[in-house]
């Protein structure tokens, strides 16, 4: 058996959902029958060709089951369901941000939506941070300034995880609004509500915007060498959101302190 019989076997579209419905549980014959609406003698048939490879296996209570096999198989599979519902985006934006790691479980994320208006996009971004309530998780090229008066709002009235990861460039650009203006050196209140140099940590570049809250998450990739906020993916529910917190750990793990670069920044701007 070599790989193009392989993926032969999911050309037939009742094959493919035979397989699918014992991926989720081990069923009889004639639950298959009954449940895909599909005559008895192509049941069988369906049966004995994935059963020949190696995907599936009749256990002695008459059951069948997907083989260890057939559960990499699946896996695979699932990934690329998801790829191809949201073909547009991923054929048109640098992945090259997502590891490998983190591609493969693209499969999980059954639920996942793609949004195309930018205006509404930006919303769906505020809209995440003014719903949370225990932690946000941010990876930006650009400071939110418009968010930090909502941001410190929340830190007043509860406690709540707050972490960041911003562009190296922005350190060097970034203009403290006037509201929150106070220099490194002598952080003001909001700057301490949120632990600035110990959850605030800083990349050489970034090519994605990321926001994970217990409210939900959304992601924006590059595209021609811009982060495009015009097309993102967003959703609502738990395996999204641990997917979008994996992505942002790894980050956060490959990311900088920015308390030593500020420091070095003034000494530089002093001398100078």
């Amino acid at each position: 058996m070599n790989l193009a019989e392989l993926f032969f076997e999911f050309s037939h579209e009742g094959r493919y959902n035979l397989f699918k419905s014992l991926c989720l549980e081990n069923k009889k014959h004639s639950q298959l029958q009954k449940e895909l609406n599909i005559p008895g003698p192509e049941i069988s048939r369906h049966l004995k060709r994935l059963c020949e490879k190696n995907l599936i296996k009749k256990s002695f209570d008459g059951q069948y089951q997907i083989t260890n096999v057939g559960k990499i198989f699946i896996g695979i599979i699932d990934v690329f369901e998801i790829v191809v519902d949201h073909k547009e985006f991923f054929n048109t934006h640098d992945i090259t941000s997502i590891p490998l790691t983190l591609m493969y479980q693209l499969g999980k994320l059954k639920t996942v939506e793609s949004s195309d208006k930018t205006l509404e996009n930006i919303e769906l971004w505020s809209n995440l941070v003014r719903n949370s309530e225990e932690f946000i998780f941010a990876v930006s090229n650009e400071m939110q300034n418009s968010l930090l008066p909502i941001i410190e709002r929340k830190l007043d009235d509860h406690s709540m995880e707050i972490r960041a990861l911003i562009d190296k460039h922005v350190l060097k650009t970034y203009t403290i609004p006037e509201k929150l203006s106070a220099t490194f050196n002598d952080p003001n209140a909001f700057y301490k509500k949120i632990n600035l140099f110990e959850n605030v940590r800083f990349l050489k570049e970034i090519n994605f915007s990321l926001l994970v809250s217990d409210s939900g998450a959304i992601l924006f990739l590059s595209k021609d060498g811009k982060i495009d906020y015009s097309q993102c993916l967003i959703d609502y529910h738990i395996p999204f959101l641990e997917w979008a917190k994996s992505l942002f750990e790894w980050y956060w793990n490959k990311s900088k302190k920015i308390k030593p670069y500020i420091k070095k920044e003034l000494q530089a701007a002093n001398q100078s």
